[in-house]
């Protein structure tokens, strides 16, 4: 099974304007609703062919909302492991102005996690990993949760003998410290996210990330790709290096790129993929997710993007 953590999500409006004017009423011209929270669009391309083994969401809901979010995931297959709170779950707005092609994420604030709830949603994760099972973390921890979180869920499970591969993409002190406390199967993060791990190294250039990855980045990290926008992605599969990138496209809405990128990632470790089919999918994924206004994309996408994508294997690692 495949567990992706949600601790915080949303009801995902999406509101698409002709323009949004001030001091007017401004009617959307369609607006439609998603599961949100970076699992649930890591979810999406992870499952997107419909084959895979089982997922998990694990997440907190309460409220009318809490119950319609739990609706609009079962429209789309997902199951999920809820731990309830009081607090009605958030109601996140992204208002896109189509003519001028500008996006206005509203995001409501969740709810405040105390350590009862904490504990109650960490106890019920762990109890549902089985071995072999792959864990997703994406996203930045919610407020309340330590720093050191994600150590805790590793350090726990092994403690428990429980054999599992950890796929971690956050930032921030806590992707720093798991880095340094845990080995994860799987670290995907960009290039600002990078400068956590290592603030005084000086990054400009794409042979200046590889050189990280071959020099720097920790070998009992067996999986290790830093997304670099136009420039592309780079990563460390299996001790190899790689280098990655898709032509300029015509970008609508860029929100879910990365976790689109995620969820082919994962979905290429559960099936034992060779690194460029995994790397290929993954970057033709985010890129045909960025031309359209929602977290989706198109089988005729896919069909046309797909030969503008290109992964290439760096021969003896030599930069």
């Amino acid at each position: 099974m495949i567990h992706l953590i949600c601790p915080n999500p949303a009801v995902d409006r999406t509101l698409l304007f002709k323009t949004i004017e001030s001091s007017v009423p401004n009617r959307p011209i369609e607006v439609r609703e998603f599961p949100g929270g970076k699992s649930f669009n890591v979810a999406y391309a992870l499952t997107y062919e419909k084959d895979l083994p089982d997922i998990m969401i694990h997440t907190m809901i309460g409220g009318l909302y809490g119950t319609h979010l739990v609706e609009l995931a079962a429209e789309k297959g997902y199951k999920i492991e809820a731990t309830t709170v009081e607090k009605n779950t958030r109601l996140c707005n992204i208002l896109v102005d189509m003519t001028e092609k500008e996006i206005l994420p509203i995001y409501e604030a969740g709810f405040d996690l105390n350590a009862d709830t904490l504990d109650l949603f960490t106890e019920k994760l762990i109890s549902s990993i089985n071995n072999n099972d792959i864990i997703v973390f994406s996203g930045s921890l919610m407020k309340g949760m330590p720093s050191n979180y994600i150590s805790q869920v590793v350090s726990t499970l092994k403690k428990r003998q429980v054999n599992f591969k950890l796929c971690v993409d956050t930032s921030g002190k806590a992707l720093a410290t798991t880095y340094h406390e845990t080995n994860p199967y799987l670290i995907k993060i960009n290039d600002e996210e990078i400068q956590d791990i290592f603030p005084e190294k000086k990054l400009a250039t794409v042979d200046d990330y590889l050189a990280l990855l071959t020099k720097d980045i920790k070998k009992e990290i067996p999986n290790f790709v830093i997304t670099l926008g136009k420039e592309g992605i780079v990563g460390r599969i299996d001790g190899e290096l790689y280098r990655g990138f898709a032509e300029p496209i015509k970008a609508k809405n860029p929100i879910a790129c990365g976790d689109f990128f995620l969820g082919r990632l994962v979905r290429g470790i559960a099936n034992n993929d060779s690194a460029e089919k995994m790397l290929k999918s993954s970057l033709l994924f985010s890129t045909c997710n960025a031309m359209n206004w929602y977290p989706e994309i198109t089988k005729e996408q896919l069909k046309h993007i797909g030969p503008t994508v290109t992964v290439n294997q760096i021969q003896n690692n030599k930069l």
